[in-house]
C-alpha cells in the first residue's frame, strides 16, 4: 500500500490554523490495492476538510460517487451509488482536547506527523454498501433468471414427489 499513502494523506502537524480542503478520485485499483475482489469498479471522489484550531484538528469527509458490485441474485454487474459522510477528531497520544461532539475519535502517536486517510475511506465505502446487493426487480440478466428459476422449479417439482426429501419418510406417519 506505499502507492496510496503518499495519495490520501493529511499532513495533521503541518495544517495552518483554519480549513484546509483535500480533494482525490478513488478508482477500482484503490480497492485492488485492498484485495477487495468484490468491487469490480469505482468511481468514487472524496473532499475531505480539515479544520484546525490550537490542539484540535477535525476532519469532515465525504465520499460520493458508484461501486460496481456483482449482484447477488444474477451475478451481472450491478452499480451502487453511495454517499458515506466521515466526522473525525485526531488526537494526539497524551494531549487532551475538548469534547468530540459524536465525531469518530483517531488517536495518533506524539511523532506522527500525517494521517493516512486510505483505510478510513476504505472502510466507509464497504460500509456504505447495502447488504443486499441485488437489481430492482426485472433488471436482472433474464438467462441466468430463467435458469435459476428452472433449477428451482426442478428441485421443488420432483423431489418432493419421488420422495426425495430427507422427511418424506414422516408423510404417512400419522395416517394409520
Amino acid at each position: 500500500m506505499a502507492s496510496m499513502e503518499s495519495i490520501y494523506v493529511i499532513p495533521v502537524n503541518g495544517l495552518t490554523p483554519g480549513r484546509t480542503e483535500f480533494e482525490w478520485s478513488v478508482g477500482r485499483e484503490f480497492f485492488e490495492e485492498f484485495g477487495n475482489t468484490e468491487v469490480t469498479d469505482a468511481d468514487l471522489s472524496v473532499k475531505a476538510v480539515a479544520e484546525k484550531s490550537g490542539s484540535y484538528v477535525g476532519i469532515d469527509c465525504d465520499v460520493e460517487g458508484v461501486l460496481t458490485v456483482p449482484c447477488d441474485r444474477c451475478l451481472s454487474d450491478l452499480k451502487v451509488h453511495i454517499a458515506p459522510h466521515i466526522r473525525l477528531s485526531v488526537k494526539h497520544e497524551g494531549v487532551e482536547t475538548a469534547e468530540d461532539d459524536g465525531r469518530e475519535i483517531v488517536s495518533l502517536a506524539p511523532d506522527d506527523a500525517f494521517l493516512d486517510m486510505s483505510q478510513i475511506i476504505y472502510d466507509y465505502a464497504c460500509l456504505a454498501l447495502p447488504m443486499h446487493r441485488v437489481h430492482k426487480e426485472g433488471e436482472c440478466d433474464s438467462s441466468v433468471a430463467d435458469h435459476i428459476g428452472v433449477a428451482a422449479k426442478e428441485e421443488t417439482g420432483s423431489d418432493a414427489d419421488e420422495g426425495g426429501s430427507p422427511f418424506a419418510v414422516l408423510r404417512g406417519m400419522f395416517d394409520e
